[in-house]
């Protein structure tokens, strides 16, 4: 995956090095402003980010900072069961949200799961054409209707349909502009009510299609879906052909919410899951010496904790071994320390599996091992 991943941000790595032509052990901070920026990340997060750093910057320093923006209270929805498992994919027109449902579906076949589509797109003949098209193509069955019919009645019928024969996954195409955002607003929150009265819990993740070659001008795109709907997670595309690939940053630190999927090509097997770990190690491999950041892996541990990711059993431990040391939890990202009132950083040290507590010039003033938080 890592050499898919590294594809696909074949350009952001480019415009980096192009601006950085030299690998370095450490970076100062004026610099790393400069390349972050390049490679369209917020100025706002920027400026978070750089401000958190000591002065010259170590790979793994950097790491930490960037490793924590991937880290929501919203954990990712996966099929637990649900017969179908419904997903409704929506973004505006032209992000590529047909193109990436057909690889989505095409992605479960491969993996023997059975899958119908949903044409609820009815505002376009165009895009029931290409949900059609597709659908033959892969060989996957697909419920449609006449332009202008009621989407609703189509992503009814498909539940239904997939119910009744067993299917494992519905996907359901949606309309990316209306008349006016009331419109569409209205459309999809009348979908969502009608997914549910076909299927109790359905739909069971509702997925926005972010095009990768607009950068951050896409987050207020998220924003307004996410206040139409309650978005459960995105899908970034495009991403081989823009070098703003580090407002993947941006997006996660603005929305909050996981990135499942990223598009780095044409081809079905250029979906490929999104893993911040690879992703924040690729931009780095374009700025220092070393090769990618030591992660620890399963082999040797005598836990299962993941310190980028803890669960909320496990952030009680830590709040708790914070307070028998004098340290109050603000966020997942603060702590501060009764005694003096002062606020610390708390980083995920996957380089050696601790979660430290760091002053401002990013030194340690106490950490706490992966295996200390073990609740099981």
């Amino acid at each position: 995956m890592f050499g898919f991943l590294k594809k696909g941000l074949k350009k952001t790595v480019e415009t980096i090095e192009s601006n950085a032509p030299v690998k370095r052990e450490k970076i100062g901070r004026d610099e790393l402003e400069d390349l972050l920026l390049e490679a369209d990340v917020t100025y706002d997060l920027v400026e978070k980010i750089v401000e958190s750093l000591p002065e010259s910057v170590k790979r793994i320093q950097l790491y930490n900072t960037l490793i924590s923006l991937f880290i929501y209270d919203v954990e990712k929805i996966e099929p637990k069961g649900e017969k179908p498992f419904v997903e409704l994919i929506v973004g505006v027109n032209g992000a590529g949200k047909t193109t990436t449902i057909a690889k989505l579906a095409q992605r479960y076949k491969t993996e023997g799961e059975t899958v119908m589509l949903g044409a609820s797109d009815t505002f376009r003949a165009a895009a029931i054409e290409q949900l059609k098209t597709w659908a033959d193509k892969l060989d996957i069955p697909i419920v449609y209707t006449k332009q202008g019919h009621d989407p609703s009645a189509v992503a009814y019928d498909t539940i239904s349909s997939a119910k009744a024969k067993g299917f494992d996954h519905v996907i359901i195409d949606t309309a990316g502009r209306l008349h006016t955002q009331t419109n569409l607003a209205e459309e999809l929150k009348k979908i969502v009510r009608v997914c549910g009265k076909a299927m109790e819990g359905a739909p069971h993740r509702k997925i926005l299609i972010l095009d990768g070659t607009q950068g951050n001008s896409a987050i207020n795109q998220a924003k307004a879906f996410k206040e139409m709907i309650d978005i459960d997670g995105i899908i970034i595309t495009k991403l081989d052909g823009t070098a703003k690939g580090g407002a993947l940053f941006s997006i996660a630190e603005e929305l909050k919410l996981p990135i499942y999927y990223v598009g780095v090509g044409e081809r079905a097997e250029d979906l490929i899951p999104f893993d911040p770990k690879e992703f924040v190690n690729t931009i780095l491999d374009a700025i220092f010496v070393e090769q990618s950041a030591d992660i620890v892996t399963s082999a040797g541990k005598t836990h299962n904790v993941d310190i980028t990711a803890l669960t909320d059993s496990q952030l009680a431990r830590l709040e708790e071994l914070l307070d028998n040391d004098g340290f109050n939890l603000l966020s997942k990202h603060f702590v501060s320390e009764r005694a003096t009132g002062e606020t610390y950083r708390l980083h995920p040290n996957a380089n050696i599996d601790l979660i430290e507590v760091l002053d401002k010039d990013g030194s340690i003033v106490r950490a706490y091992k992966a295996e200390e938080l073990a609740t099981d």
